[in-house]
């Protein structure tokens, strides 16, 4: 709930909002100008938070947005986007304007968080009082900063380590092989996990989740490809080691059966589990709906499926295009510091998974801090799946071998050992490498 404030108050919001909406209408670059920190939900009043996303959706198409375009898009803002850019004499000022809409908004929520923390109690509250108060920060990157700032947060980084009880520095992956090499999925990396079509990547994904969720973090999986029921479906089949096939066909499924998909049902119920199955999603509507619900649910992973769902921005080629879904991808990564997983298809190809077998894979070997080929190097056996380490920008590389219980959605850690391929362009991939650039 908005605490409550003075007409004054408002007023005074409400003019340097609507210089800030007036300046990007009468002049389309002062948009840019102050993109970098403010954001929807600064906006106090939701008609000028309307205006805000339609002038950001039409930038970043390229598109100018003054009152004939905006009027274009949704008739019902062209009386209030004709007003402003009537009423508003320029744009040289609009970053202090927005200046003073970021401030605002910061005081709304320290208000806002004042009153959650003066209702909490219980051992957890110094943990969660920290929260509320560091979610009132700008939602902006560091900037600028001196040397010695970032190395003061190397610094704290490496103490807390040092004090942690475990190795990993990142959320557990499930597989401890894996783990070992990249210390679970670290914030602000953006994790390519590809394979071709029906070798594993959904249910990999859906494991990764699922044991995340057990351990207490909030997950978001987007999943274009299925439904949320579908997706719920394999989670029930590897949470309730109940084979898929019975949960579409419960007339099939053993009286013992049931017992244990009730049980996965009610564990499943409970875990801090978010599905977005929305259809055909551009990067712009994603990033989005990955910040609403990262600043409602304080995510802490967010695994995608899968990249060529992604409705592709307009470019000049396919690869162009994918190259824009990934640098959006990195950049929300980075900017929420959390880590996005992002499923992706090959095309077939013979031996070791290389990056040119990346469907339009645009700039997505620059963008990804961690890539991870799934590797099935017999098609006649089908329980046998290559997990490759391909590529980690701060970390060595590697292969774990699995064993794919596909009927129960259960990917697992075997000791099988891989046959000789044939070698590629890429196949300094198959040996131990670290990206350091």
């Amino acid at each position: 709930m908005l605490p409550v404030r003075s007409p004054s108050e408002r007023n005074m919001q409400t003019d340097a909002e609507g210089a800030v909406l007036g300046a990007c209408i009468i002049d389309p670059s002062a948009y840019w100008r102050v993109a970098d920190f403010l954001h929807e939900q600064d906006f106090l009043s939701l008609e000028n938070r309307k205006l805000w996303t339609l002038i950001a959706d039409l930038s970043n198409e390229n598109i100018a947005p003054d009152v004939l375009t905006i009027a274009d898009r949704d008739p019902s803002l062209l009386s209030i986007a004709a007003d402003l850019a009537a009423s508003t004499p320029g744009s040289a000022n609009v970053r202090i304007f927005a200046g003073m809409v970021v401030r605002d908004a910061i005081i709304r929520r320290v208000r806002a968080a004042g009153g959650q923390i003066a209702k909490l109690n219980g051992p957890q509250a110094l943990t969660e009082a920290q929260r509320l108060i560091a979610d009132c920060a700008p939602n902006q990157l560091s900037g600028i900063r001196h040397v010695i700032d970032c190395m003061r947060e190397s610094v704290s980084r490496m103490q807390a380590k040092v004090e942690s009880t475990t190795e990993l520095t990142g959320i557990p992956t499930s597989w401890p092989k894996l783990d070992a090499l990249t210390a679970g999925w670290q914030p602000g990396d953006l994790i390519i996990l590809a394979a071709r079509p029906s070798v594993g990547k959904t249910g990999t994904a859906l494991q990764a989740a699922l044991h995340a969720c057990n351990l207490g973090h909030r997950v978001l999986f987007v999943s274009m490809e299925m439904a949320g029921a579908q997706l719920t479906d394999r989670a029930l089949a590897s949470l309730a080691g109940v084979e898929a096939h019975l949960i579409r066909q419960p007339k099939r499924m053993p009286e013992e059966d049931w017992s244990k998909v009730h049980d996965a049902a009610t564990r499943l119920g409970r875990l801090p589990l978010r599905i977005d199955d929305s259809s055909s999603q551009t990067i712009e509507t994603l990033c989005a709906r990955i910040r609403q619900a990262h600043f409602s649910e304080n995510l802490s992973l967010v695994i995608v499926d899968y990249a060529g769902l992604i409705a592709k921005p307009k470019a000049e080629t396919n690869v162009i295009a994918m190259g824009v879904i990934t640098h959006r991808l990195k950049a929300l990564a980075k900017d929420l510091r959390i880590p996005v997983v992002l499923l992706a298809q090959m095309n077939r190809g013979v031996g070791r998974p290389s990056f040119e077998r990346l469907r339009e894979s645009g700039d997505m070997e620059q963008d990804a801090d961690v890539v991870i080929f799934l590797h099935r190097q017999d098609d006649n056996v089908r329980d046998r799946l290559l997990m490759i380490l391909a590529k980690q920008r701060n970390g060595p590389v590697g292969d774990i071998a699995l064993h794919a219980d596909l009927a129960h959605q259960r990917f697992l850690e075997a000791e099988w050992e891989p046959m000789a391929e044939p070698t590629n362009k890429l196949a300094r991939f198959s040996r131990p490498y670290v990206d350091n650039d």
